[in-house]
């Protein structure tokens, strides 16, 4: 696979910090005219990321594109020969930009980076995060995000669950409670993240209106306060989220979150204790512990099986090595689409005449599908029963009741 050598032709100062995930930094190009980085990111992985930059593009051209609407993915492209010097001065130059809760940083032994298409160009670009979409059968009422955000401390109105329900006042409802949480200033929540021609807003209505009156968007002293910005901001979002193909969009990543869980993570790891128990293994190892990380050729066999269950019912085995080697994959893939992001590019939509909403059509692309370590299993179920221990002491009076509308919706 050819790549782009990035440091013969690109200065590390070229590069400018514009955010961040759990496993890698992003950049934008801001160097001399070249056309192929003038519209691209670059995204560098950090330290706590084992995946190789070639398999995780085969992963996205070769198996997501399976799963979801290519109109809705981006191509990425592999770049080499990123030197340890080149790196270490691009990680001294983004330090200060970065949040002071990041502490990981760059991983200076890679030599390879990714090129995507650059998705905040536009004068306003959004990113929502939604997070689990479904309830777990058989347990309590509130989904999997709310028990988190409670246990943790975290206040927030926001559900999952109405942001991919079909009703669009629930929708509304879940942009609402995106901005709010986001307004608040929480430096940390990365549930919603707005980006005003090219830079990410940090979280504040003060810091927004500022924003946008340097950016033109708002007049100075703007017209709009801060409750009717507000209500600009949601409803622009709101139009686009209820349009037939972001709807349809939000239904594809709802189905495959909750066919790929399987069996849940609890019940998967009873059947890896099953499957271990009955090896010649002197003791049972932790839950992942052991096995390779998945390559592109089981991922294609997999999602064959999987889409072949998802036409019908397949004949029953019981061949539990088998059966537990699909549900582990199944339930890493399910992970991806738990924690991937949805960037809204929004060109011309938010100003504060309405007349003008209708300017330019918006687009919608699913990012952050990176694959999982199958490592972060044991992780995953320790924090899976600490959640649900610690949210069974709740009070009722302090439980939510979340609303899982999945059935109602395919009854339609």
């Amino acid at each position: 696979m050819a790549s782009t050598n990035l440091t013969a032709t690109t200065s590390p100062f070229h590069w400018k910090y514009l955010s961040e995930g759990a496993a890698t930094i992003v950049f934008t190009y801001t160097g001399p005219p070249n056309e192929c980085f003038h519209d691209k990111v670059l995204r560098v992985r950090k330290g706590a990321a084992p995946e190789d930059e070639q398999n995780s593009v085969l992963f996205q051209t070769k198996i997501i594109s399976r799963l979801l609407p290519q109109e809705h993915l981006v191509n990425v492209e592999q770049v080499s020969l990123l030197s340890k010097s080149w790196l270490e001065t691009l990680a001294n130059l983004c330090a200060e930009k970065r949040p002071k809760w990041r502490t990981d940083s760059i991983d200076l032994s890679r030599n390879k980076g990714l090129l995507a298409p650059n998705l905040v160009l536009c004068p306003i670009s959004v990113e929502i995060k939604p997070k689990w979409s479904f309830l777990k059968p058989q347990t309590t009422q509130a989904c999997r995000f709310c028990m988190h955000a409670a246990c943790r401390g975290r206040a927030t109105s926001y559900c999952p669950l109405d942001l991919f329900s079909s009703s669009p006042a629930r929708v509304k409802k879940a942009i609402y409670a995106l901005y709010d949480c986001w307004a608040a200033g929480d430096p940390a929540q990365n549930n919603f993240r707005l980006f005003i021609n090219g830079m990410v807003s940090p979280p504040g209505t003060h810091n927004l209106q500022a924003i946008l009156q340097r950016s033109g968007i708002l007049s100075d002293p703007p017209i709009l306060g801060e409750g009717e910005l507000r209500d600009l901001v949601v409803e622009t979002l709101h139009s686009v989220l209820v349009q037939p193909k972001a709807f349809s969009l939000l239904k594809t990543l709802n189905c495959l979150q909750r066919t790929l869980d399987g069996v849940g993570i609890q019940r998967l790891a009873s059947l890896w204790t099953k499957v271990h128990e009955k090896s010649s293994l002197n003791s049972i190892p932790s839950f992942g512990q052991g096995c390779l990380q998945p390559t592109t050729d089981d991922w294609h066999s997999f999602v064959n099986e999987y889409l072949k269950r998802q036409n019908g019912p397949l004949p029953h085995t019981s061949n539990e090595e088998s059966a537990l080697q699909y549900q582990l994959l199944s339930y890493l893939l399910s992970a991806t689409f738990k924690d991937c992001s949805i960037m809204i590019m929004l060109p011309g939509l938010l100003f504060e005449d309405k007349s003008e909403l209708s300017t330019f059509s918006p687009r919608i692309t699913v990012i952050d599908l990176d694959t999982k370590p199958i490592h972060s299993l044991q992780k995953w179920i320790d924090q899976d029963f600490d959640i649900v221990q610690k949210y069974s002491e709740f009070k009722d009076n302090e439980k939510k009741q979340c609303s899982d509308d999945w059935d109602l919706q395919h009854l339609q």
